[in-house]
């Protein structure tokens, strides 16, 4: 998509757009799903953390058995911790631990070195 090869080029905006444009356009295509992760990715990439997490809580939310939406979770996660949110990165890494036992191993690897870095309870 064009909105992958911009983030794969650092237009952390123009993917912005252009995965806001697919969306907008698009909102049932199979890959909407997979947009909304990357929309979250573009803000990621230029640590806005907010509308990071915003954007990967919508991927958790709308789309739960989209093929991006346990490193939603993983990488809402990470936003919130940025933000200074312990308890609710603390508890969204568990989510995903819980919710995607059969995620790749290393993403569920990375959420529990997180919570160890974090000292989650």
């Amino acid at each position: 998509s064009q909105g992958f090869a911009l983030l794969q080029q650092g237009d952390y905006v123009g993917a912005e757009a252009a995965f806001k444009n697919f969306l907008r356009d698009f909102p049932s295509d199979p890959l909407a799903g997979n947009a909304q992760y990357w929309l979250g990715e573009s803000f990621y990439s230029r640590k806005d953390y907010a509308s990071a997490a915003a954007a990967f809580l919508t991927t958790y939310q709308k789309y739960p058995k989209n093929s991006k939406t346990a490193d939603s979770l993983l990488k809402l996660g990470l936003s919130l911790a940025e933000l200074e949110k312990k308890d609710q990165a603390c508890s969204t890494f568990r989510r995903l631990q819980k919710e995607y036992p059969s995620a790749a191993p290393s993403l569920l690897e990375r959420a529990k070195q997180e919570e160890t870095k974090l000292n989650c309870k």
